[in-house]
């Protein structure tokens, strides 16, 4: 299973973290060691990590050692830094935050990747990008490229709606009835993005419910979970509470149609039994088992939501009345749950809707 390449009899190479020895592949069984001679012997290490050339194991990593270092020739030299900082003459790392909006920068002065909606200008600073709807702006300005479904205007100043070509056909969309659903949660595809009037927070970071209320989390968003046909993970999803889940479907402003959150009555029929799950159906994590799509825990604990606890398989519907607050939806049993108090605190997947003719 570990054999890299082998004869007709044993096994001559194998693969990162493991030796040869009587032609089997053993584990290395050192932390951090990428290479070694034998469970004893580290030849190198993983990035991040030093090998200790008299103990050769792998000691303490370069972030621990050197701040927002990403790799290092020692506990002193670093030789990479971690995203936002550069590596200065001391060979340290400094942050890009003399440059507005970078969030990549080679030196001091010189920023190489601009924060998303800004694009690195002519003199390597970051300039807003003002053509809604463009995927990728030149250093003047103008746009090179549109989002999917948007046309480029003549004078690339705009990007234009392309209705005639939107079908609700691609991979990122399914339609059900005179309905267009996002298959997959809002955030976890470039073509369904989030709004910057939403903040975004890793898993394990709590900060956006000390300050605003319109929030969503990513990272790993389930403790337990496996992949849908190895191409989507249940593991690592996009979360929101419900006011961020409202404003992100507000805003998405797709192939020039106006896009909300489901009713409830919407979502009632969306259940397993007439329009299925896994990869040729709405792409919603599974909580139990037997329908073919990612699995994830039904309550797993996940450090940095709000109630400490991820529900990837839950969607949010745009429902509410009176002193009530928002529904949510497992959809994968077809079962309903709201309304309750404080539940639109709570985070879990984001799926928007436009009519189709």
């Amino acid at each position: 299973m570990y054999c890299k390449s082998c004869n007709s009899t044993s096994c001559v190479a194998c693969h990162s973290q493991y030796y040869l020895s009587g032609g089997n592949c053993v584990s290395c069984g050192m932390k951090a060691c990428a290479e070694c001679t034998n469970s004893s012997y580290c030849n190198k290490c993983i990035s991040g990590w030093i090998l200790n050339t008299v103990t050769h194991k792998c000691d303490t990593s370069c972030p621990d050692v050197i701040q927002n270092c990403y790799d290092c020739s020692s506990s002193t030299v670093c030789t990479k830094c971690n995203g936002g900082y550069y590596l200065d003459s001391a060979n340290k790392c400094s942050p890009c935050t003399n440059i507005a909006n970078c969030i990549h920068c080679s030196s001091g002065s010189i920023c190489t990747k601009c924060d998303a909606g800004y694009y690195v200008n002519s003199s390597n600073k970051c300039s807003v990008c003002t053509v809604a709807n463009c995927a990728q702006c030149d250093t003047d300005g103008s746009c090179l490229a549109c989002n999917q479904n948007f046309k480029l205007s003549k004078d690339k100043k705009s990007c234009d709606a392309n209705d005639n070509n939107f079908n609700c056909s691609d991979s990122n969309f399914m339609r059900i009835g005179n309905l267009c659903i996002t298959r997959k949660n809002m955030g976890d595809s470039s073509m369904l993005p989030i709004p910057s009037t939403v903040s975004v927070a890793k898993v394990g970071n709590d900060y956006c419910f000390s300050n605003i209320q319109k929030c969503c989390w990513q990272g790993d968003t389930s403790k337990t979970c496996t992949a849908e046909n190895g191409n989507y993970s249940g593991c690592n999803r996009t979360i929101c509470d419900w006011n961020a889940a409202k404003e992100i479907c507000s805003k998405f402003n797709y192939a020039g149609k106006i896009w909300r959150l489901p009713t409830m009555n919407e979502i009632k029929n969306w259940h397993i039994n007439s329009i299925g799950l896994g990869s040729n159906g709405l792409m919603i994590c599974d909580g139990y088992s037997g329908f073919s799509s990612a699995q994830c825990g039904s309550f797993l604990a996940c450090s940095g939501s709000y109630d400490n606890y991820c529900r990837p398989r839950n969607i949010w519907s745009g429902d509410e009345g009176g002193s009530n607050y928002a529904y949510q939806y497992y959809i994968d049993k077809g079962i309903l749950n709201g309304p309750s108090l404080n539940i639109k605190f709570f985070v879990m997947s984001v799926r928007c809707v436009t009519e189709m003719e």
